[in-house]
């Protein structure tokens, strides 16, 4: 018989967390094979349902109030983590309270947008059950980076809030007994932690189904002199960061290689965005997203993000199942386990991202080298067989 699991979700506030929504549908359709799961997705009106309901699936919605959405400002004795709302609706509280009552679950499944205060509901209503956690971008790292570049008590208000995280992280070990994060550096933060609590803490990568069609194609491609710009560009960080690609990195690749051609795929693009592409001749705005794998596929190269919030991991990943090189700046690589030169072209300067592209434009055959390496490295941490495995293995 199967056993039943609660899963616990939320829709992200921030368009720029596609990457994190990705995440927690992919541990969701993991645990289908092995539990019959009451999902409960906390949400903004409207919100339209991206799983669909089955025999092993049911879903419940409570719907985000406007109250706990309106408040920005954190007190300096507050606790500000990456989802300090998440868990405060009373309506929340209240849903999660009765389908414990009503349920026998073994286990319990906590996303990390959802870890603020459920994990202390879901600890006392069941106290004998597994309790699952993400962690991804749960961290201590995320307001230590935030205080870069600050002075006086704006960065003494960023130190302190790190500090709270760290402890609130030691808290959260404590009360889970499997916690998940995206990579090493994370497992290895959470880990010096406690070293009691050490045990728990297991990596569970991002991945790739390399069964999808967009990935089976077995035919050899002829590369075309072109590259691939492909991120979320509905963000503020997407326009951004295309902008920057399209004012400073472009140019000189198109003083280097006048005849190659520049694909920017998105279903949205800004005006800002779109207005500097309809002055180059040698740039495509590509909305047909359907087909993005074919751009891909015949690219010389593809751009991936040079900033955060931009999907990167996914994109890399997207790019070397398609047997693409990539280039990309250091932030955007950090996730993965790639060593630039060998499965990755890293950057750190524009000048240096002009140039990757520039040599893997006039240099198929450097192209051919770092893509082979990069799908064998996809195979064997970022193909989706091991990673369900790994995770049903830990559950």
């Amino acid at each position: 018989m199967r056993e039943r699991m609660l899963f616990l979700s939320a829709q992200s506030q921030y368009p720029e967390d596609l990457e994190g929504e990705i995440r927690t549908e992919n541990f969701l359709d993991i645990l289908l094979e092995r539990f019959d799961i009451d999902l409960l997705e906390y949400c903004h009106y409207r919100r339209e349902l991206t799983v669909e309901p089955g025999p092993a699936l049911t879903v419940h919605q409570v719907k985000r109030s406007s109250a706990a959405q309106r408040s920005l400002l954190y007190p300096l004795n507050k606790l500000r983590s990456p989802s300090p709302l998440i868990g405060t609706d009373k309506s929340l509280q209240a849903e999660i309270t009765e389908m414990c009552r009503l349920n026998t679950y073994s286990h319990v499944f906590i996303s990390y947008y959802m870890l603020s205060n459920c994990l202390d509901i879901v600890s006392s209503l069941l106290p004998e059950a597994v309790i699952i956690t993400d962690a991804h971008r749960f961290g201590s790292r995320v307001l230590e980076n935030g205080a870069a570049g600050k002075r006086g008590i704006s960065k003494s208000y960023h130190k302190l809030n790190a500090a709270l995280i760290r402890r609130e992280e030691r808290r959260l070990m404590n009360k889970t007994n499997l916690l998940l994060t995206a990579t090493e550096w994370d497992a290895l933060s959470f880990k010096a932690l406690s070293f009691a609590d050490a045990g728990k803490v297991h990596v569970v990568p991002p991945y790739i189904d390399l069964r999808e069609p967009a990935y089976a194609c077995r035919e050899t491609v002829i590369k075309e002199k072109s590259i691939v710009l492909h991120w979320n560009m509905n963000t503020g960080q997407g326009k951004n960061v295309t902008l920057l690609f399209l004012k400073k990195i472009y140019p000189l690749i198109r003083a280097e290689v006048p005849d190659f051609r520049c694909y920017i795929i998105s279903d949205k693009v800004h005006p800002e965005v779109a207005a500097l592409a309809h002055n180059e001749a040698t740039i495509e705005i590509v909305r047909e997203v359907e087909h993005t794998a074919d751009y891909i596929r015949r690219a010389s190269a593809v751009v991936a993000s040079l900033r955060e919030g931009c999907g990167g991991p996914i994109k890399i990943l997207e790019a070397w199942a398609l047997r693409t090189p990539v280039v990309c700046s250091l932030r955007g690589s950090e996730e993965l386990i790639c060593e630039t030169g060998r499965d990755i072209l890293l950057a750190g300067t524009t000048a240096v991202f002009a140039g990757h592209l520039v040599k893997l434009l006039t240099t198929p055959e450097l192209g051919s080298i770092i893509a082979d390496q990069a799908y064998r490295t996809l195979l064997k941490h970022y193909a989706a067989e091991g990673v369900r495995e790994k995770v049903l293995s830990l559950v």
